[in-house]
């Protein structure tokens, strides 16, 4: 793969994972070109450019925990952060897209299904968060850490493949 986008973040247990799989294509195809995507106040912000890729940042909120009006909100800024995916991916041109999970990876999953783009999903957690869920119905390919997670997707969509870690 010479142009993947990595979406997601939020936290150190989606965004870890999706470094070690940025390094490793790296690794495997040094002139490859890897773009993250993510949420401005997220950990993504700082440790993604730290680790010396680039970031283009959505703005999209999570629905989990949220009041009415929070909610309200948040689902407001679904539609424009999915178009203004659709521009990413469209400049980008990416061979492939791999979401992290939660909330700041769905507009770009969801962007990349309607173009066309293949798409994989990694899921980190035995127990599969909504946003995985969701997009595990789409997505091409589910790959999940723990066996346990097969079941909460599709048949024939999830592969184990276990949790990605840093050399470090």
């Amino acid at each position: 793969m010479k142009r993947v986008i990595i979406a997601g973040g939020g936290t150190g247990g989606h965004l870890y994972p999706g470094i070690s799989v940025a390094r490793e294509i790296k690794r495997r195809t040094p002139d490859a070109d890897i773009l993250f995507v993510g949420v401005p106040w997220g950990i993504e912000a700082k440790v993604v450019p730290a680790e010396g890729f680039p970031l283009k940042c959505l703005k999209v909120k999570g629905l989990a925990g949220m009041g009415v009006g929070a909610k309200m909100k948040a689902l407001s800024l679904l539609l424009p952060a999915v178009l203004e995916a659709g521009g990413i991916i469209r400049e980008f041109r990416p061979e492939a897209v791999v979401g992290l999970g939660g909330y700041s990876s769905a507009p770009l999953l969801a962007a990349a299904v309607m173009k066309g783009v293949p798409s994989l999903i990694m899921e980190q957690n035995v127990i599969p968060g909504i946003t995985n869920r969701l997009l595990g119905k789409v997505a091409r390919r589910v790959a999940v850490s723990f066996e346990a997670s097969m079941d909460g997707f599709p048949t024939g969509k999830a592969v184990y493949t276990g949790n990605p870690v840093r050399a470090e």
